[in-house]
Protein backbone atom coordinates (compact mmCIF):
# COMPACT_ATOMS: atom_id res chain seq x y z
CA UNK A 1 0.00 0.00 0.00
CA UNK A 2 0.98 3.70 0.27
CA UNK A 3 2.68 3.11 3.25
CA UNK A 4 4.90 0.58 2.27
CA UNK A 5 5.90 2.94 -0.82
CA UNK A 6 6.45 5.77 1.78
CA UNK A 7 8.80 3.57 4.23
CA UNK A 8 10.96 2.36 1.10
CA UNK A 9 11.35 5.67 -0.56
CA UNK A 10 12.61 7.12 2.81
CA UNK A 11 14.83 3.38 3.50
CA UNK A 12 16.39 4.39 -0.36
CA UNK A 13 16.57 8.24 0.82
CA UNK A 14 18.51 7.48 4.36
CA UNK A 15 20.95 4.66 2.73
CA UNK A 16 21.49 6.81 -0.06
CA UNK A 17 22.59 9.57 2.43
CA UNK A 18 24.15 7.16 4.89
CA UNK A 19 26.63 5.83 1.97
CA UNK A 20 27.39 9.54 1.41
CA UNK A 21 28.23 10.72 4.59
CA UNK A 22 30.15 7.35 5.79
CA UNK A 23 31.10 5.11 2.84
CA UNK A 24 31.78 6.87 -0.74
CA UNK A 25 30.94 10.29 -2.68
CA UNK A 26 30.70 11.45 -6.26
CA UNK A 27 32.82 14.26 -6.90
CA UNK A 28 33.60 16.32 -10.34
CA UNK A 29 36.67 17.54 -10.79
CA UNK A 30 36.50 21.42 -12.05
CA UNK A 31 40.41 22.18 -12.98
CA UNK A 32 43.50 20.38 -14.58
CA UNK A 33 46.06 20.17 -12.02
CA UNK A 34 45.79 16.52 -11.79
CA UNK A 35 45.99 16.07 -15.53
CA UNK A 36 46.22 13.96 -17.22
CA UNK A 37 46.02 11.64 -14.75
CA UNK A 38 42.24 12.77 -14.34
CA UNK A 39 40.53 15.80 -16.81
CA UNK A 40 38.98 18.58 -15.64
CA UNK A 41 36.61 21.07 -17.96
CA UNK A 42 38.46 20.31 -20.82
CA UNK A 43 38.38 20.24 -24.98
CA UNK A 44 38.49 17.04 -26.74
CA UNK A 45 40.70 17.88 -29.94
CA UNK A 46 41.94 15.82 -32.39
CA UNK A 47 45.08 16.84 -34.38
CA UNK A 48 44.21 17.48 -38.09
CA UNK A 49 47.81 16.80 -39.34
CA UNK A 50 48.82 13.49 -37.28
CA UNK A 51 45.26 12.45 -35.86
CA UNK A 52 46.44 11.97 -31.99
CA UNK A 53 43.13 12.75 -30.04
CA UNK A 54 43.93 14.58 -26.71
CA UNK A 55 42.40 17.23 -23.90
CA UNK A 56 42.67 20.63 -23.55
CA UNK A 57 42.54 22.77 -20.51
CA UNK A 58 39.22 24.77 -20.73
CA UNK A 59 38.54 25.26 -17.11
CA UNK A 60 39.14 29.18 -17.54
CA UNK A 61 36.69 29.01 -20.20
CA UNK A 62 33.81 26.79 -17.92
CA UNK A 63 34.20 28.75 -14.59
CA UNK A 64 35.69 32.22 -15.43
CA UNK A 65 32.15 33.62 -15.38
CA UNK A 66 31.30 36.98 -17.39
CA UNK A 67 35.21 37.49 -18.52
CA UNK A 68 35.95 33.68 -19.06
CA UNK A 69 39.04 33.23 -21.58
CA UNK A 70 37.68 31.46 -24.98
CA UNK A 71 40.00 28.32 -25.54
CA UNK A 72 40.61 29.17 -29.41
CA UNK A 73 43.66 27.47 -29.68
CA UNK A 74 46.38 24.43 -28.58
CA UNK A 75 49.31 22.82 -29.29
CA UNK A 76 49.92 18.55 -30.28
CA UNK A 77 51.97 17.12 -27.84
CA UNK A 78 52.47 14.37 -30.89
CA UNK A 79 53.74 16.49 -33.80
CA UNK A 80 53.41 20.03 -31.89
CA UNK A 81 51.04 21.48 -34.63
CA UNK A 82 49.78 24.86 -33.14
CA UNK A 83 45.53 24.24 -33.57
CA UNK A 84 42.89 26.77 -33.64
CA UNK A 85 39.95 25.39 -32.34
CA UNK A 86 37.13 27.45 -34.19
CA UNK A 87 34.49 28.68 -31.60
CA UNK A 88 30.68 27.73 -31.55
CA UNK A 89 28.20 29.09 -33.63
CA UNK A 90 30.20 30.74 -35.77
CA UNK A 91 30.64 28.56 -39.12
CA UNK A 92 34.07 29.07 -41.11
CA UNK A 93 34.26 29.53 -44.60
CA UNK A 94 34.75 26.69 -46.88
CA UNK A 95 38.65 26.46 -47.43
CA UNK A 96 39.23 25.79 -43.58
CA UNK A 97 42.69 26.51 -42.88
CA UNK A 98 44.54 22.57 -42.20
CA UNK A 99 45.48 23.99 -38.76
CA UNK A 100 41.81 23.96 -37.65
CA UNK A 101 40.95 21.27 -35.73
CA UNK A 102 37.69 20.28 -35.22
CA UNK A 103 36.60 19.84 -31.19
CA UNK A 104 34.41 16.35 -32.25
CA UNK A 105 35.73 13.80 -34.43
CA UNK A 106 33.07 13.00 -36.37
CA UNK A 107 32.83 16.46 -37.68
CA UNK A 108 34.76 16.95 -41.30
CA UNK A 109 35.26 20.29 -42.96
CA UNK A 110 32.13 21.10 -44.95
CA UNK A 111 29.86 19.36 -42.83
CA UNK A 112 28.41 21.68 -40.13
CA UNK A 113 26.00 20.59 -37.43
CA UNK A 114 23.08 22.93 -36.29
CA UNK A 115 24.26 25.59 -33.66
CA UNK A 116 22.87 23.83 -30.46
CA UNK A 117 25.41 20.30 -31.16
CA UNK A 118 28.16 22.85 -32.11
CA UNK A 119 27.89 24.66 -28.18
CA UNK A 120 27.10 20.88 -27.27
CA UNK A 121 30.61 19.70 -29.08
CA UNK A 122 32.74 22.91 -29.14
CA UNK A 123 32.30 23.94 -25.76
CA UNK A 124 34.06 22.29 -22.00
CA UNK A 125 33.41 18.79 -21.80
CA UNK A 126 32.79 18.05 -17.66
CA UNK A 127 35.64 16.45 -16.11
CA UNK A 128 36.17 13.64 -14.67
CA UNK A 129 33.28 12.37 -12.56
CA UNK A 130 35.13 10.17 -9.39
CA UNK A 131 33.80 8.23 -6.78
CA UNK A 132 35.64 8.78 -3.43
CA UNK A 133 35.92 6.27 -0.48
CA UNK A 134 35.60 7.38 2.93
CA UNK A 135 35.89 4.50 5.36
CA UNK A 136 39.51 3.31 4.55
CA UNK A 137 40.76 6.26 6.41
CA UNK A 138 38.55 5.63 9.14
CA UNK A 139 39.69 2.17 10.36
CA UNK A 140 43.19 1.18 11.78
CA UNK A 141 46.15 1.31 9.33
CA UNK A 142 43.66 2.12 6.80
CA UNK A 143 46.33 5.01 5.80
CA UNK A 144 46.39 7.47 4.48
CA UNK A 145 49.36 6.42 2.09
CA UNK A 146 51.64 8.12 0.04
CA UNK A 147 50.69 8.36 -3.68
CA UNK A 148 47.14 8.07 -2.56
CA UNK A 149 44.83 10.77 -4.73
CA UNK A 150 42.61 12.58 -2.17
CA UNK A 151 39.64 14.38 -1.66
CA UNK A 152 39.73 17.19 0.63
CA UNK A 153 37.88 20.45 2.13
CA UNK A 154 39.79 23.22 0.74
CA UNK A 155 42.21 24.41 4.00
CA UNK A 156 41.49 28.44 3.56
CA UNK A 157 39.32 30.40 5.24
CA UNK A 158 39.33 33.99 3.89
CA UNK A 159 37.21 35.67 6.66
CA UNK A 160 40.64 35.15 8.72
CA UNK A 161 43.22 36.68 7.69
CA UNK A 162 45.98 33.68 9.05
CA UNK A 163 44.95 31.94 5.32
CA UNK A 164 45.14 32.35 2.35
CA UNK A 165 43.26 34.93 0.82
CA UNK A 166 42.68 33.92 -3.06
CA UNK A 167 41.17 30.04 -2.27
CA UNK A 168 39.16 28.65 -4.56
CA UNK A 169 35.02 29.83 -2.98
CA UNK A 170 31.51 29.94 -3.86
CA UNK A 171 29.32 31.95 -2.41
CA UNK A 172 32.05 31.69 0.78
CA UNK A 173 31.90 28.82 1.39
CA UNK A 174 35.00 26.35 0.59
CA UNK A 175 35.22 23.66 -2.18
CA UNK A 176 36.49 20.18 -2.44
CA UNK A 177 40.01 19.87 -4.05
CA UNK A 178 42.08 16.27 -5.17
CA UNK A 179 45.55 15.43 -5.25
CA UNK A 180 47.70 13.04 -4.93
CA UNK A 181 48.99 12.64 -1.42
CA UNK A 182 53.09 12.78 -1.11
CA UNK A 183 54.21 14.29 2.26
CA UNK A 184 53.07 12.19 5.51
CA UNK A 185 52.79 13.65 9.18
CA UNK A 186 56.57 14.46 10.64
CA UNK A 187 58.34 14.13 7.48
CA UNK A 188 60.45 16.71 5.21
CA UNK A 189 60.00 16.28 1.73
CA UNK A 190 62.13 18.14 -1.42
CA UNK A 191 61.24 18.39 -4.80
CA UNK A 192 63.87 18.66 -7.12
CA UNK A 193 65.00 17.78 -10.69
CA UNK A 194 60.93 16.74 -11.64
CA UNK A 195 60.98 14.56 -8.38
CA UNK A 196 60.02 14.01 -5.12
CA UNK A 197 62.55 12.94 -2.09
CA UNK A 198 61.40 11.70 1.50
CA UNK A 199 63.63 12.78 4.89
CA UNK A 200 61.80 10.16 7.41
CA UNK A 201 60.27 12.01 10.91
CA UNK A 202 62.69 10.55 13.06
CA UNK A 203 65.64 12.19 11.04
CA UNK A 204 63.95 15.38 10.34
CA UNK A 205 64.50 18.64 12.09
CA UNK A 206 62.58 19.06 15.17
CA UNK A 207 60.27 22.41 15.30
CA UNK A 208 58.33 23.70 18.64
CA UNK A 209 55.26 24.69 17.67
CA UNK A 210 53.38 21.65 17.41
CA UNK A 211 54.18 20.65 21.27
CA UNK A 212 53.79 24.36 21.96
CA UNK A 213 50.32 24.34 20.78
CA UNK A 214 49.18 21.28 22.93
CA UNK A 215 50.63 22.00 26.02
CA UNK A 216 49.99 25.82 26.31
CA UNK A 217 46.45 26.68 26.11
CA UNK A 218 47.05 30.35 25.31
CA UNK A 219 48.60 28.74 21.84
CA UNK A 220 45.65 26.46 20.81
CA UNK A 221 45.07 28.75 17.97
CA UNK A 222 48.20 27.25 16.59
CA UNK A 223 46.93 23.98 16.00
CA UNK A 224 44.43 25.58 13.17
CA UNK A 225 47.13 27.66 11.72
CA UNK A 226 49.74 25.04 10.82
CA UNK A 227 48.71 24.12 7.43
CA UNK A 228 50.18 27.97 6.45
CA UNK A 229 52.89 30.03 6.05
CA UNK A 230 55.97 29.93 8.82
CA UNK A 231 55.09 26.37 10.28
CA UNK A 232 56.00 24.44 6.81
CA UNK A 233 59.49 25.79 7.10
CA UNK A 234 60.12 25.97 3.46
CA UNK A 235 63.91 26.05 2.92
CA UNK A 236 64.98 25.61 6.36
CA UNK A 237 69.06 25.99 6.80
CA UNK A 238 69.01 22.58 8.22
CA UNK A 239 66.91 20.51 6.32
CA UNK A 240 68.80 21.58 3.29
CA UNK A 241 71.96 20.75 4.35
CA UNK A 242 70.87 17.19 4.91
CA UNK A 243 69.47 17.39 2.03
CA UNK A 244 72.80 17.88 0.13
CA UNK A 245 74.59 15.26 2.27
CA UNK A 246 72.19 13.15 0.64
CA UNK A 247 70.28 11.98 3.81
CA UNK A 248 66.83 12.07 1.75
CA UNK A 249 65.92 8.89 -0.17
CA UNK A 250 64.27 9.18 -3.51
CA UNK A 251 60.21 8.26 -3.38
CA UNK A 252 59.43 5.69 -6.02
CA UNK A 253 56.17 5.10 -7.81
CA UNK A 254 54.92 1.76 -8.09
CA UNK A 255 54.25 0.43 -11.60
CA UNK A 256 50.55 1.33 -11.55
CA UNK A 257 51.07 4.78 -9.86
CA UNK A 258 53.90 5.49 -12.79
CA UNK A 259 52.54 4.04 -15.62
CA UNK A 260 49.05 6.51 -14.44
CA UNK A 261 51.36 9.66 -14.64
CA UNK A 262 53.88 8.60 -17.44
CA UNK A 263 52.78 11.79 -20.29
CA UNK A 264 53.12 11.03 -24.05
CA UNK A 265 56.16 12.12 -25.74
CA UNK A 266 55.69 10.92 -29.26
CA UNK A 267 53.49 7.97 -31.00
CA UNK A 268 54.99 6.28 -34.03
CA UNK A 269 52.14 5.12 -35.51
CA UNK A 270 50.74 8.72 -35.77
CA UNK A 271 53.39 10.73 -37.61
CA UNK A 272 52.36 14.02 -39.15
CA UNK A 273 51.08 13.72 -42.87
CA UNK A 274 52.84 17.29 -43.58
CA UNK A 275 56.42 16.05 -42.47
CA UNK A 276 57.79 13.68 -44.70
CA UNK A 277 61.14 12.88 -45.20
CA UNK A 278 64.38 11.81 -43.28
CA UNK A 279 64.80 15.78 -41.46
CA UNK A 280 61.47 15.13 -39.07
CA UNK A 281 61.96 11.63 -38.90
CA UNK A 282 61.91 10.34 -35.09
CA UNK A 283 62.89 7.15 -34.65
CA UNK A 284 65.86 6.11 -37.10
CA UNK A 285 68.32 3.48 -37.91
CA UNK A 286 72.12 3.78 -37.51
CA UNK A 287 74.84 3.54 -40.47
CA UNK A 288 75.12 0.05 -41.09
CA UNK A 289 72.15 -0.99 -40.22
CA UNK A 290 69.75 -3.70 -40.43
CA UNK A 291 66.78 -1.93 -39.60
CA UNK A 292 63.77 -1.75 -41.99
CA UNK A 293 60.91 0.79 -42.00
CA UNK A 294 57.83 0.27 -43.41
CA UNK A 295 55.99 3.16 -42.99
CA UNK A 296 52.51 1.69 -44.53
CA UNK A 297 52.13 0.29 -41.41
CA UNK A 298 54.51 1.59 -39.46
CA UNK A 299 56.85 -1.14 -38.18
CA UNK A 300 60.25 -1.68 -38.23
CA UNK A 301 62.19 -5.04 -39.00
CA UNK A 302 65.57 -6.51 -37.97
CA UNK A 303 67.58 -9.68 -39.60
CA UNK A 304 70.31 -8.89 -37.49
CA UNK A 305 74.06 -10.52 -38.05
CA UNK A 306 76.06 -11.41 -34.61
CA UNK A 307 76.56 -7.49 -34.24
CA UNK A 308 73.66 -5.40 -32.48
CA UNK A 309 72.16 -2.70 -34.43
CA UNK A 310 70.18 0.23 -33.40
CA UNK A 311 66.84 1.89 -34.13
CA UNK A 312 67.27 5.35 -32.17
CA UNK A 313 65.06 8.22 -31.52
CA UNK A 314 65.62 11.46 -32.06
CA UNK A 315 63.44 14.32 -30.56
CA UNK A 316 62.79 16.13 -33.75
CA UNK A 317 60.33 19.05 -33.62
CA UNK A 318 58.63 20.87 -36.89
CA UNK A 319 59.92 24.20 -35.60
CA UNK A 320 63.75 22.79 -36.33
CA UNK A 321 64.50 20.16 -39.24
CA UNK A 322 66.81 17.92 -38.60
CA UNK A 323 67.70 19.20 -35.59
CA UNK A 324 67.31 17.31 -32.46
CA UNK A 325 66.85 19.14 -28.94
CA UNK A 326 65.93 17.11 -25.12
CA UNK A 327 63.02 15.89 -23.91
CA UNK A 328 61.20 18.41 -22.11
CA UNK A 329 57.99 18.68 -19.90
CA UNK A 330 55.60 20.01 -22.52
CA UNK A 331 51.84 18.81 -22.65
CA UNK A 332 49.25 19.40 -24.79
CA UNK A 333 46.85 19.65 -21.84
CA UNK A 334 48.61 23.01 -21.29
CA UNK A 335 48.55 24.78 -24.42
CA UNK A 336 45.05 26.42 -24.41
CA UNK A 337 46.48 29.74 -23.22
CA UNK A 338 50.01 30.34 -24.74
CA UNK A 339 52.44 33.03 -22.47
CA UNK A 340 50.07 33.32 -20.25
CA UNK A 341 50.99 31.50 -17.13
CA UNK A 342 51.91 27.74 -16.76
CA UNK A 343 54.95 25.56 -18.05
CA UNK A 344 54.74 24.78 -21.85
CA UNK A 345 57.36 22.42 -21.02
CA UNK A 346 60.43 24.32 -20.27
CA UNK A 347 62.33 21.38 -17.45
CA UNK A 348 64.68 18.36 -18.66
CA UNK A 349 62.28 15.51 -18.45
CA UNK A 350 65.41 12.88 -18.36
CA UNK A 351 62.90 9.65 -16.65
CA UNK A 352 61.57 7.82 -19.81
CA UNK A 353 59.52 5.15 -20.40
CA UNK A 354 59.17 3.40 -24.16
CA UNK A 355 57.03 0.59 -24.98
CA UNK A 356 56.27 -1.51 -28.18
CA UNK A 357 55.16 -5.11 -29.36
CA UNK A 358 57.92 -7.30 -30.66
CA UNK A 359 57.22 -10.27 -32.88
CA UNK A 360 60.35 -12.72 -32.70
CA UNK A 361 60.15 -14.92 -35.99
CA UNK A 362 62.90 -17.38 -34.13
CA UNK A 363 63.38 -18.17 -30.74
CA UNK A 364 66.83 -17.27 -31.38
CA UNK A 365 68.94 -14.02 -31.17
CA UNK A 366 68.67 -11.12 -28.70
CA UNK A 367 66.51 -7.61 -28.54
CA UNK A 368 67.66 -4.87 -26.16
CA UNK A 369 66.00 -1.65 -25.23
CA UNK A 370 68.08 1.32 -24.12
CA UNK A 371 67.41 4.74 -21.96
CA UNK A 372 69.90 7.23 -21.59
CA UNK A 373 70.05 9.74 -18.64
CA UNK A 374 73.33 11.92 -18.15
CA UNK A 375 76.16 10.31 -18.56
CA UNK A 376 74.90 7.23 -18.25
CA UNK A 377 72.85 4.21 -20.57
CA UNK A 378 70.45 1.46 -19.50
CA UNK A 379 69.82 -1.05 -21.09
CA UNK A 380 67.19 -4.33 -20.77
CA UNK A 381 68.65 -7.26 -22.68
CA UNK A 382 66.34 -10.15 -23.58
CA UNK A 383 67.31 -13.00 -24.96
CA UNK A 384 64.63 -14.94 -27.04
CA UNK A 385 66.14 -18.24 -27.03
CA UNK A 386 66.63 -18.28 -22.95
CA UNK A 387 63.73 -16.24 -22.01
CA UNK A 388 66.18 -14.52 -19.50
CA UNK A 389 66.68 -10.52 -19.56
CA UNK A 390 69.76 -8.70 -18.15
CA UNK A 391 69.43 -4.98 -17.09
CA UNK A 392 72.72 -3.04 -17.60
CA UNK A 393 74.35 -0.09 -17.02
CA UNK A 394 76.65 1.62 -19.29
CA UNK A 395 78.76 4.51 -18.78
CA UNK A 396 80.97 6.03 -22.17
CA UNK A 397 79.74 3.56 -24.01
CA UNK A 398 81.06 0.73 -21.78
CA UNK A 399 79.46 -1.95 -19.66
CA UNK A 400 79.73 -0.84 -16.21
CA UNK A 401 77.52 -3.06 -14.15
CA UNK A 402 74.96 -5.69 -14.20
CA UNK A 403 71.86 -4.79 -12.40
CA UNK A 404 70.00 -7.46 -12.35
CA UNK A 405 68.33 -10.94 -14.22
CA UNK A 406 65.67 -12.73 -14.60
CA UNK A 407 63.33 -15.15 -16.50
CA UNK A 408 60.92 -13.74 -18.61
CA UNK A 409 57.78 -14.50 -20.74
CA UNK A 410 59.68 -13.44 -24.05
CA UNK A 411 60.98 -17.20 -24.32
CA UNK A 412 60.48 -18.47 -28.25
CA UNK A 413 59.01 -17.45 -31.02
CA UNK A 414 56.22 -15.28 -30.80
CA UNK A 415 54.71 -11.98 -30.25
CA UNK A 416 55.62 -10.05 -26.93
CA UNK A 417 54.68 -6.35 -25.64
CA UNK A 418 57.29 -5.11 -23.81
CA UNK A 419 57.38 -1.45 -21.48
CA UNK A 420 61.05 -0.64 -20.11
CA UNK A 421 61.18 2.33 -18.01
CA UNK A 422 63.60 4.52 -16.12
CA UNK A 423 61.88 6.42 -13.66
CA UNK A 424 62.96 7.52 -9.91
CA UNK A 425 66.44 5.99 -10.09
CA UNK A 426 65.06 2.48 -11.17
CA UNK A 427 64.47 -0.10 -13.81
CA UNK A 428 61.30 -1.46 -14.38
CA UNK A 429 60.56 -4.11 -16.98
CA UNK A 430 57.22 -5.31 -18.38
CA UNK A 431 56.55 -8.74 -20.45
CA UNK A 432 53.22 -9.05 -21.53
CA UNK A 433 51.78 -7.23 -18.23
CA UNK A 434 54.08 -9.29 -16.08
CA UNK A 435 56.80 -7.61 -13.42
CA UNK A 436 60.16 -9.66 -13.82
CA UNK A 437 61.78 -7.53 -12.00
CA UNK A 438 58.95 -7.19 -9.30
CA UNK A 439 58.92 -3.24 -8.71
CA UNK A 440 61.91 -2.85 -10.39
CA UNK A 441 65.77 -2.59 -9.77
CA UNK A 442 66.96 0.39 -7.90
CA UNK A 443 70.47 2.11 -8.42
CA UNK A 444 72.58 4.77 -7.01
CA UNK A 445 72.18 7.96 -9.33
CA UNK A 446 75.29 10.74 -9.37
CA UNK A 447 73.56 14.03 -6.89
CA UNK A 448 74.35 16.14 -9.75
CA UNK A 449 74.54 15.77 -13.77
CA UNK A 450 73.60 17.74 -16.89
CA UNK A 451 72.18 16.22 -19.90
CA UNK A 452 75.13 15.38 -22.39
CA UNK A 453 74.96 15.69 -26.28
CA UNK A 454 75.74 12.27 -26.92
CA UNK A 455 73.42 10.10 -25.19
CA UNK A 456 70.11 12.30 -24.12
CA UNK A 457 70.66 14.31 -27.36
CA UNK A 458 71.50 11.86 -29.63
CA UNK A 459 70.22 8.52 -28.15
CA UNK A 460 67.60 8.90 -25.28
CA UNK A 461 65.77 5.80 -26.08
CA UNK A 462 66.98 2.98 -28.57
CA UNK A 463 65.66 -0.36 -29.79
CA UNK A 464 68.63 -2.85 -30.11
CA UNK A 465 68.82 -6.68 -32.17
CA UNK A 466 71.54 -9.17 -33.14
CA UNK A 467 71.23 -13.21 -34.30
CA UNK A 468 68.06 -12.65 -34.79
CA UNK A 469 64.61 -11.47 -36.76
CA UNK A 470 62.59 -9.20 -34.96
CA UNK A 471 59.67 -7.26 -36.13
CA UNK A 472 58.52 -3.79 -33.74
CA UNK A 473 55.08 -2.13 -34.41
CA UNK A 474 52.84 0.05 -31.86
CA UNK A 475 56.14 1.93 -31.00
CA UNK A 476 55.81 4.97 -28.44
CA UNK A 477 57.71 7.06 -26.46
CA UNK A 478 56.59 8.62 -22.90
CA UNK A 479 58.40 10.58 -19.64
CA UNK A 480 57.42 10.83 -16.45
CA UNK A 481 55.76 13.80 -14.84
CA UNK A 482 57.77 16.51 -13.77
CA UNK A 483 56.96 17.95 -10.53
CA UNK A 484 58.34 21.65 -10.22
CA UNK A 485 60.29 22.92 -7.43
CA UNK A 486 59.26 26.36 -7.51
CA UNK A 487 56.75 27.83 -5.16
CA UNK A 488 55.19 30.43 -8.26
CA UNK A 489 53.30 27.79 -9.86
CA UNK A 490 54.44 27.80 -13.52
CA UNK A 491 58.06 28.87 -12.79
CA UNK A 492 60.69 26.80 -15.20
CA UNK A 493 63.32 25.06 -12.51
CA UNK A 494 66.23 26.73 -14.49
CA UNK A 495 65.35 30.05 -16.12
CA UNK A 496 68.45 29.83 -18.46
CA UNK A 497 67.70 26.36 -19.97
CA UNK A 498 67.07 25.58 -23.27
CA UNK A 499 67.00 22.09 -24.28
CA UNK A 500 67.72 23.03 -27.88
CA UNK A 501 70.93 25.32 -26.69
CA UNK A 502 73.79 23.11 -25.50
CA UNK A 503 75.25 25.70 -24.27
CA UNK A 504 72.67 26.28 -21.19
CA UNK A 505 72.76 22.48 -20.09
CA UNK A 506 75.71 22.88 -17.43
CA UNK A 507 73.15 25.34 -15.94
CA UNK A 508 70.96 21.34 -15.06
CA UNK A 509 74.38 20.20 -12.54
CA UNK A 510 72.89 23.55 -10.17
CA UNK A 511 68.81 22.51 -10.77
CA UNK A 512 67.25 24.70 -7.74
CA UNK A 513 65.49 22.57 -4.92
CA UNK A 514 62.27 23.60 -2.10
CA UNK A 515 62.49 21.17 1.48
CA UNK A 516 58.99 21.63 2.95
CA UNK A 517 58.45 20.22 7.18
CA UNK A 518 55.09 18.37 6.88
CA UNK A 519 53.51 19.27 10.63
CA UNK A 520 52.58 16.58 12.41
CA UNK A 521 48.71 15.87 11.66
CA UNK A 522 48.67 17.63 8.03
CA UNK A 523 49.64 16.56 5.00
CA UNK A 524 51.72 17.91 1.62
CA UNK A 525 49.36 17.13 -1.36
CA UNK A 526 50.36 18.14 -4.95
CA UNK A 527 48.67 18.11 -8.50
CA UNK A 528 50.40 16.09 -11.13
CA UNK A 529 50.18 18.64 -13.60
CA UNK A 530 52.65 20.26 -11.51
CA UNK A 531 53.02 23.20 -13.60
CA UNK A 532 49.70 23.99 -13.46
CA UNK A 533 48.71 23.29 -10.04
CA UNK A 534 47.69 25.10 -7.05
CA UNK A 535 48.65 22.99 -3.94
CA UNK A 536 50.40 22.77 -1.55
CA UNK A 537 53.35 24.71 -2.26
CA UNK A 538 51.57 27.68 -2.69
CA UNK A 539 48.82 27.35 0.17
CA UNK A 540 49.62 25.28 2.30
CA UNK A 541 49.30 21.42 4.06
CA UNK A 542 46.05 19.57 4.56
CA UNK A 543 44.92 19.03 8.21
CA UNK A 544 43.85 15.13 8.53
CA UNK A 545 40.22 16.77 9.61
CA UNK A 546 39.58 18.11 6.33
CA UNK A 547 40.42 14.59 4.93
CA UNK A 548 37.07 13.42 2.24
CA UNK A 549 38.67 10.02 1.18
CA UNK A 550 40.50 8.69 -1.41
CA UNK A 551 39.88 8.78 -5.39
CA UNK A 552 39.19 5.42 -6.03
CA UNK A 553 36.71 5.17 -9.69
CA UNK A 554 36.28 7.62 -12.59
CA UNK A 555 32.95 6.28 -13.15
CA UNK A 556 31.84 8.76 -16.01
CA UNK A 557 32.38 9.40 -18.73
CA UNK A 558 32.29 6.62 -19.88
CA UNK A 559 35.36 6.11 -22.26
CA UNK A 560 37.45 7.08 -19.55
CA UNK A 561 36.18 4.30 -16.59
CA UNK A 562 38.33 2.55 -14.38
CA UNK A 563 40.26 2.74 -11.30
CA UNK A 564 42.52 5.54 -9.94
CA UNK A 565 46.21 4.80 -9.36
Amino acid sequence: GAREIVETVVFVVVLVLMLKSFVAEAFVIPTGSMAETLWGYQKDVTCPKCNHRFPVNASDEAEGGPTRNYVSGCTCPNCRQKLTLYPPNQKPADDLPENVAILDPSFVVGEWAPAILQNLFNGPRSGDRVLVSKYPYDVPAGGPRRLDVVVFKFPGDEQRRDFPNTGPYKNHVPINYIKRLIGLPGETIAVHRGKVFVLAPELSPKYPEDDEARKDPSRAILMWRMQVGEWLHVDDVRARELFKEQKFTINRKTPDVLTAMMRLVYDNDLPAKDLPGLDFKRWVTTRDSDWTENEDNHTFTCSGGADTTWLRYRHVLRDEPNKPQLITDFMGYNTDRPGRGGSTGTNWASDLIVECQVKAEKGEGKFVVELSRGPSRYQAEFDAGTGECVLVRLKDGAKVETLGQAATKFKGAGTYNLRFANVDDRLTVWVNGSLPFGHGVAYDSPFTFAPTAHNDLDRPASLGASGGQFTVRNLKLYRDTYYTSSRDVGSPDVPGFSPNDPTTWTQVVDTPFTTYYVQPGHYLCLGDNSPKSADSRSWGLVPARLLLGRAVLVYFPFPRVGRIK
